[in-house]
């Protein structure tokens, strides 16, 4: 299994390349994702989201569980994926695998549209609303170089 990047690792402030080609690459690092995700010890939760960069790859490629109750087996991939609209907005508490033991205060989108390419090659839209929203934008911003240290305030910092 790969390992996790982490802070303070520049990699992760790099802006990932769109995927040109869904090669046997690609398929390799979207089963390296969805197996990370589903035996990634992370103190009895599982994580939820997962972008490319946080295993190494400056690609634009990330993994989520649909729903909090999503089985293993239903971790979706996208390739390429892009905001397609956002609508209202909330303050919430989020933290990272990729930085480790902090928490945040940041507004993100209250309903959240994205839409990608599977690694079939099959464009698929997703819609999200609360956690599956900000699963969409906070993989996103990691795909664009940005962490949640540099959209929020860390929690418990004055």
């Amino acid at each position: 299994m790969r390992e996790l990047v982490t802070l303070p690792s520049e990699l992760l402030r790099l802006k990932s390349e769109p995927v040109k080609i869904i090669d046997s690459e690609i398929k390799a690092l979207a089963g390296d994702m969805t197996e990370f995700m589903r035996l990634h010890p992370s103190k009895g939760l599982k994580p939820v989201g997962l972008a490319a960069p946080q295993l190494g790859e400056l690609v634009r490629v990330l993994a989520f569980y649909p729903s909090p109750q999503s089985e293993d087996k239903d971790i979706q991939v996208l390739i390429n994926p892009e905001l397609v609209y956002e609508k209202g907005s909330r303050w919430l508490d989020e933290s990272c695998l990729s930085i480790p033991g902090r928490t945040f205060v940041l507004k993100r989108a209250k309903i959240v549209k994205i839409r990608g390419l599977t690694p079939a090659g099959v464009t698929r839209t997703f819609r999200g609303r609360e956690l599956l929203a900000q699963i969409f934008q906070h993989e996103i911003n990691h795909l664009d170089g940005i962490l949640i240290d540099q959209l929020g305030k860390e929690k418990g910092i004055k």
